[in-house]
C-alpha cells in the first residue's frame, strides 16, 4: 500500500512539473517571437490585398509544406527563421505545415494579413509539427488599398485615397470586365507598389515627386464615380476613354512640349 501511494504521489509530482515546464516553455516561445512578430504588423511591404504572410519562427532545423488558396503549395526547408508570401485564392485559404527536424527546439508558424494575425500554432514537441491554417484570408476582391496614394497623401482616409477606393468597389469590381481588371492589375501593381511606398516614407522630396506625377491621374479617374458604370460596354468604354486620356497627358503632350522646344534652339 506504501508502495502504490509513493508512485501515485511521485506520479502527481511528474505531470505538475511537466504542466509547470509546458507552460514555462510556451511562454519563452512567445517572448521570442512576439517582438518579431509585431515589426512583421507593421511592416507596410506585407499589406498586399489577396495575400496572405506566412511566417515561421524556428531555432532548429525543420521542413514542410507552404500554400495559399486550393494550390497544392510548395515544399519548404530551413534553420531558423522564414518569411513567404502565399495568394488566398477564390477560397480564401491560407497555410503553413512545418515539422522539426531534430527532438530538442521549438517552431512557430504565423499567418498575418493587412496589418493582423490570422491564426498561430507551435510546438516543442520531439520532431513536432505546426500546422497553421487561416480560412479568413482575404483574397483581395473587397478589400486592401493603394499603397502609393496612401503613402503620398499620407492617410488612407484622404480624399484622393477615398476616390480610388469607391472608384474599386462601386464600379469596377460591379462587373466581370472590371474585376477581371482589379485582378490583373493588382498582380503587377503589388509587385512594385510596396518598395515605392516604403521610399516615400523615407524620402519627403521623393514623396512631393510622386504626389505631382499621380495628381492628374487620379484627377482623370475621379471623374469615373459621377458616370453611371452598370455594365460591361459602359465600363469598357469608360475605361479605354481614360487610358487614352492619361497617355495623352503623360506621354503625348509632352513630347509634343519636347518637339517643340527643339525646334525653337
Amino acid at each position: 500500500m506504501k508502495k502504490i501511494t509513493f508512485f501515485f504521489l511521485f506520479g502527481l509530482i511528474l505531470f505538475s512539473f511537466s504542466g509547470t515546464f509546458t507552460d514555462a516553455f510556451a511562454a519563452t516561445i512567445g517572448d521570442v517571437i512576439t517582438p518579431k512578430v509585431e515589426r512583421e504588423l507593421a511592416n507596410e511591404s506585407n499589406k498586399i490585398p489577396g495575400k496572405a504572410i506566412v511566417l515561421v519562427y524556428s531555432n532548429t532545423s525543420w521542413s514542410g509544406n507552404i500554400s495559399g488558396g486550393i494550390s497544392g503549395g510548395s515544399t519548404k526547408q530551413g534553420s531558423g527563421d522564414a518569411k513567404y508570401t502565399v495568394s488566398c485564392g477564390d477560397l480564401g485559404l491560407a497555410q503553413g505545415l512545418i515539422q522539426k527536424n531534430a527532438a530538442s527546439g521549438y517552431v512557430a508558424v504565423v499567418i498575418i494579413q493587412n496589418g493582423k494575425i490570422l491564426t498561430s500554432e507551435s510546438t516543442n514537441a520531439a520532431y513536432g509539427i505546426a500546422h497553421a491554417v487561416a480560412d479568413n484570408c482575404s483574397n483581395g476582391f473587397g478589400g486592401g488599398g493603394c499603397l502609393i496614394a496612401t503613402a503620398t497623401y499620407g492617410s488612407e482616409l484622404a480624399p484622393e485615397v477615398q476616390k480610388l477606393r469607391e472608384l474599386r468597389d462601386n464600379s469596377l469590381l460591379q462587373t466581370e470586365s472590371g474585376t477581371s481588371f482589379i485582378n490583373s492589375f493588382n498582380g503587377v501593381y503589388y509587385s512594385f507598389s510596396p518598395y515605392i511606398a516604403d521610399y516615400e516614407r523615407e524620402n519627403p522630396v521623393f514623396r512631393e515627386m510622386v504626389k505631382v506625377a499621380i495628381t492628374p491621374m487620379i484627377t482623370s479617374l475621379s471623374i469615373l464615380n459621377f458616370v453611371n458604370m452598370d455594365s460591361e460596354s459602359s465600363v469598357l468604354g469608360y475605361g479605354i476613354s481614360l487610358i487614352i486620356l492619361n497617355v495623352g497627358m503623360y506621354f503625348v503632350a509632352p513630347a509634343m512640349l519636347i518637339v517643340g522646344i527643339s525646334k525653337k534652339f
